[in-house]
């Protein structure tokens, strides 16, 4: 039986300092709503995400194409031009991903749905999308996530310098387990999909 593991290293790894990557399309698991990390919401999508990928693992072990499941990932965003910071937490939107492998298809994602559905109904809401965010600018994330902005803010100080633009939506990475680890110790990547700007 195979037992493949989704180790891309300039996806899941980030220097201490602003990169630039080129990514190709991935496929996930996802799920989306709005309201405040960490709260009611938002956990209970955490939950339903984390179900739905170890169901997709165990329909796939079945057919000898074992992988085991990747970190949880984020897509965050606000209405409107007000940068996010000055947005009560409440109104903030997000998609929260799970990577799956490729070779995971439709059918087998409705397999898992109808199996998984009795026990959490939220799955319904859980669909399997491909995601490309091409060029990106990332950087590592170690501590609170109270004070990503400060590391946003060196993300955006190496676009401006290399007259790039935001192109798509702030992306992080969880490398370590928001549920277990304390905040003062957390580790993520933060992403910014770019575009050259105009000069």
């Amino acid at each position: 039986m195979m037992n493949l593991m989704i180790t891309d290293n300039k996806y899941y790894h980030a220097p201490d300092h602003p990169e630039l990557i080129e990514l190709e399309s991935n496929l996930y698991l996802t799920i989306s709503d709005q309201g405040a990390p960490g709260g009611s919401a938002h956990l209970a999508a955490v939950q339903a995400l984390h179900t739905s990928a170890y169901g997709v693992k165990l329909l796939m072990m079945k057919e000898g194409k074992d992988f085991i499941v990747p970190v949880l990932e984020g897509l965050w965003w606000v209405d409107g031009n007000k940068p996010v910071r000055e947005v009560p937490m409440e109104q903030w939107y997000w998609k929260l991903l799970i990577r799956v492998p490729d070779y995971v298809t439709e059918s087998h994602w409705e397999r898992t749905k109808i199996n998984a559905i009795m026990d959490n109904p939220l799955i319904q809401s859980v669909v399997l999308e491909t995601i490309n965010e091409g060029k990106c600018v990332q950087m590592m994330h170690n501590g609170p996530y109270d004070r990503e902005q400060e590391t946003v803010d060196l993300i955006e100080a190496f676009m401006k310098d290399h007259n790039l633009v935001q192109n798509g939506l702030h992306h992080e990475i969880y490398i370590s387990d928001i549920m277990s680890i304390p905040p003062e110790k957390a580790r993520t990547i933060l992403r910014h999909p770019v575009r050259k700007g105009t000069t």
